[in-house]
């Protein structure tokens, strides 16, 4: 099955921008199954029903599903990280999804994570103000170096696309409220902790003269993730990635360089060294589609 699903992936990153015309967009299944970019979440519903469509099956309440595959690789540590996820939306305001997490150290041991979770856009987005949106999540773990295998993630974030600019942009930052080791990949610690995500997103060719219509969904972005700690050597470092992105009707494919920190993991793998805080850098792809 593993095999099968990289061979899938095909390019990965993070977004938040409004639908254009006859391709898809963001939000997208991200690596837990939440609509927003690869590790964030975005204020906005994934794959709201659009004011000239309808939903699932005619439906105006129901939206389609909105599907997303992501293959990590992260070099030095030898780690392979799959997830693959699913969302809809409900009157476009509630948002639930599900997304499971498949995390191989090569010739040490294997990892798999489940996370269900609900948002809420209580604030549509207006031509001075953001899209505002709370969410949480339930993650449990197969495998913990911590007292927990189970627990919560709550957030709150904010999103805005600025559209008339001469390259359009969309921002978006938020606080996630977690007790999650290494998202909760590795356990949930003791202690609560706070941080801080955000995103820049930029269409260059947009609204470029000349430019091919298949060439107008690009888009290039930063995506970022403060670090935590959440009990006592249970330390997650920040990590950031910047990346590419083609939208085509229904289908986006997503390529980002991904960094979490210069590469510790393998000496905790093999007992050579305490619990990791960094996991180092690699590439990202991912697949995604909007029925």
């Amino acid at each position: 099955m593993k095999k099968i699903m990289c061979s899938l992936g095909i390019a990965v990153s993070f977004m938040g921008m409004s639908a254009l015309p006859a391709v898809a967009g963001p939000p997208f299944t991200n690596i837990e199954g939440v609509g927003g970019v690869a590790l964030n979440p975005l204020a906005f519903v994934a794959n709201g029903i659009k004011a000239d469509g309808t939903g699932l099956f005619g439906s105006t309440v129901v939206s389609k599903p909105n599907i997303g595959y992501w293959h990590i690789g992260l070099g030095d540590s030898d780690i392979n990280w799959e997830a693959v996820g699913a969302n809809m939306s409900f009157w476009n305001v509630l948002e639930i999804g599900y997304g499971h997490e498949f995390v191989s150290i090569d010739d040490v041991t294997n990892v798999e994570k489940n996370n269900f979770s609900a948002k809420v856009n209580f604030l549509k987005e207006g031509d001075w103000y953001p899209a505002l949106a709370v969410g949480a999540i339930y993650k449990d773990t197969n495998f913990t170096v911590t007292t927990d295998d189970s627990d919560y993630d709550y957030y709150a974030v904010a999103s805005k696309h600025l559209m008339d600019l001469p390259m359009p942009i969309v921002l978006s930052a938020g606080v996630v409220s977690t007790k999650g080791y290494v998202r909760g990949v590795l356990g949930f610690g003791d202690d609560r902790d706070e941080a801080f995500f955000g995103n820049f997103e930029i269409l260059p060719t947009k609204k470029m003269d000349g430019c091919p219509e298949i060439l107008k969904g690009l888009i290039v972005g930063i995506d970022y993730l403060d670090g935590t700690t959440v009990g006592t050597d249970l330390d997650t470092h920040a990590v950031w990635n910047a990346h590419v992105a083609w939208m085509y009707k229904e289908l986006t494919l997503i390529a980002a360089y991904v960094d979490s920190g210069s590469d510790e993991v393998r000496d905790f793998a093999t007992g050579h060294g305490g619990l990791p805080t960094k996991f180092g850098d690699g590439w990202c792809l991912s697949m995604q589609y909007q029925f």
